[in-house]
């Protein structure tokens, strides 16, 4: 996946041109991010010197294209802004000066599927989600719902039941009375047998399934 990058600011460009050398990195304007996106790609976007106006442009590019993956960085990480951009579709969200190690690392992990931000900042979002979901009265969207997990074995549905009430994996494993270590393996395969590909889209279609618990 093609890498590009987002920001008014040339010693940011600078910086991560540095640390992300190995990708071959492309800088972008904002009317060039949705030709960018078309076939998917990596934006990296520094939330904090871009205008507002110009930012919700870029989450309506990302929104177009599904397949492409959005992280945002700002200079100084606040939940409401987290909880915010991840709302709006952001695969990332971090701190705009992380280490090298972790800035890669942070690439690498939404380039699996997976959502990175913080845990506590993730498990705030998961519970305003569950908190403002409507109950689901289409026999559709149940069906295919239940279709889903009926590959899940007796402690996987466990596992999940503990997970739509927001929970972190440390709070499933102290419930369940396992280890951190067997929750992420039992999320694994949830995953992989469900078809989604982290945890905020997993409780979005568990909470269609009128069965949760075994």
């Amino acid at each position: 996946m093609q890498l590009f990058f987002i920001s008014n600011r040339p010693k940011v460009l600078e910086r991560w041109n540095h640390l992300l050398s190995d990708w071959n990195p492309e800088t972008v304007g904002v009317s060039e991010v949705a030709s960018k996106l078309t076939n998917g790609g990596i934006l990296l976007m520094h939330l904090s010197s871009v205008n507002e106006v110009d930012s919700q442009l870029i989450f309506s590019y990302k929104r177009d294209n599904p397949k492409s993956i959005l992280i945002v960085c700002t200079d100084v990480p606040n939940e409401e802004e987290g909880v915010e951009v991840l709302q709006l579709g952001a695969n990332g969200y971090t701190n705009t000066y992380v280490t090298g190690s972790l800035l890669l690392e942070v690439v690498k992990t939404v380039l699996r599927g997976d959502i990175w931000a913080g845990p506590e900042l993730l498990q705030t979002l998961l519970r305003r989600l569950l908190s403002n979901l409507p109950a689901s009265n289409s026999k559709v969207d149940t069906a295919e719902s239940v279709d889903c997990f009926d590959g899940l074995s007796s402690r996987e549905q466990q596992v999940l039941s503990v997970l739509v009430t927001g929970a972190s994996n440390k709070e499933i494993a102290r419930e369940l009375e396992i280890t951190e270590r067997t929750v992420k393996a039992h999320l694994s395969s949830i995953f992989q047998k469900t078809g989604v590909s982290d945890r905020v889209s997993l409780v979005l279609l568990a909470s269609k399934s009128p069965v949760l618990v075994v």
